[in-house]
């Protein structure tokens, strides 16, 4: 089952999932803005956090933005911490940008 938050990425989403029971673990969801940017979004369930998971589905759904020819986008809150470690080491160095709005 996809979980609510990612269910508005309209299928584009790679999911990891418990081996033995199938419950989900963690999930990306592509975000598709244009033909040329794309936002990616990560969540991982507070029981599976510190295993890795968020950087493997990251860096994936990133190879696959980046081989249909577009640029994968990934933001996150400065006080979210352990999303910019996602973030840094998925391939996503902080350049110190700030979003004011969109």
């Amino acid at each position: 089952m996809v979980p609510q938050w990612l269910r508005p990425f309209g299928g584009e989403v790679l999911i990891a999932r418990e081996p033995s029971t199938g419950a989900y673990l963690a999930g990306v969801g592509i975000k598709r803005h244009d033909g040329h940017g794309n936002e990616l979004s990560v969540g991982t369930e507070e029981r599976a956090r510190g295993q890795g998971l968020a950087r493997r589905l990251v860096a994936q759904a990133a190879r696959r933005v980046l081989d249909e020819g577009a640029v994968p986008t990934y933001l996150h809150s400065f006080d979210n911490v352990a999303s910019a470690r996602v973030a840094e080491a998925a391939g996503f160095p902080d350049r110190g940008w700030i979003v004011y709005g969109v």
